[in-house]
């Protein structure tokens, strides 16, 4: 990975560091499912992340050809279209929340959160018609939790 590609993260890292209490926050690294089962069992996108409580949303990788204002405000909107959506435990595949230039996500954000949480956001694509793109959630104690991303109606 380039310098470049590292850039942003690290800057965002940083501010995410400071706005947690000065706390240090690790999104970047996959931790092994816990033994206890999902933490996030029984819980929607809303419950873990209201979009409401979204103090600022921290930009890392957009792979679409729109300006980064709107992808910022497509991924608010995706994840008030999620809301309700349960959290399920992420697949072998989405162990590792934020790939920092991989080839396999098309959004990657740091959620700062009024109360002083981080989480990141990485949107994947989907694969087929009936599965539409998915995000997947992750916080600063190594919990993750993915989610479906309602197609947006015509019109």
């Amino acid at each position: 990975m380039s310098v470049r590609a590292w850039s942003p993260l690290l800057a965002a890292l940083g501010m995410a560091a400071a706005n947690a209490g000065a706390a240090d926050v690790d999104l970047a690294k996959a931790l092994p499912a816990r033994a206890s089962g999902f933490a996030w069992q029984g819980r929607t996108v809303a419950q873990v992340v209201a979009v409401e409580d979204i103090e600022r949303l921290v930009l890392l990788k957009a792979v679409t050809s729109a300006p980064a204002a709107l992808d910022m405000r497509n991924l608010r909107r995706m994840l008030r279209d999620a809301a309700i959506m349960p959290l399920q435990a992420p697949e072998a595949a989405e162990r590792q929340p934020l790939q920092a230039g991989g080839t396999d996500t098309v959004w990657e954000a740091v959620l700062l959160m009024r109360d002083g949480g981080v989480f990141g956001l990485a949107v994947r694509p989907g694969g087929t018609q009936d599965r539409r793109h998915r995000g997947c959630l992750s916080d600063a104690d190594g919990q993750r939790g993915c989610f479906d991303i309602p197609a947006v109606a015509p019109g």
